[in-house]
């Protein structure tokens, strides 16, 4: 919960089995940059996603995602990291992304990515528990 005991979080989180996330940096760079190998997604909401890489990031940086689930079209999400900690006594890193709003603007998430991602919630959507839950 935030300060006050407001519930932040609109959107429930969960977990895709298999699910992989690919990014690469937002901005001039993207367009000739392709995407990253292939990371573990940890969990996915309509509001965003959490995944482990081995890349640093800063608060604050502009990615695009392409969230990769096994028999599904790749989904292309734009977003900006919200939090990015140490993963579980290991080298790599969790890092938490925030997607864009959706409507169907340049440099926004389309209106067809968030059916996607509604459709997941149907698919997949149960309410996570433990320590990832609240990332």
């Amino acid at each position: 919960m935030a300060k006050g005991g407001v519930k932040k979080r609109t959107s429930r989180r969960f977990e895709i089995p298999g699910a992989q996330a690919r990014f690469k940096k937002s901005g001039l760079n993207s367009l000739v940059k392709g995407f990253s190998v292939n990371y573990p997604v940890l969990n996915v909401s309509k509001g965003g996603l959490a995944f482990v890489c081995d890349r640093k990031f800063r608060r604050g940086d502009k990615i695009i995602v392409q969230l990769l689930i096994p028999h599904e079209r790749p989904l292309h999400l734009h977003g900006m990291v919200k939090r990015y900690d140490q993963h579980a006594n290991s080298s790599n890193y969790m890092v938490a992304v925030e997607f864009k709003p959706f409507n169907n603007f340049r440099k926004y998430n389309t209106i067809d990515s968030l059916f996607m991602l509604r459709n997941l919630d149907s698919q997949y959507g149960r309410e996570i528990k433990g320590f990832w839950a609240g990332i």
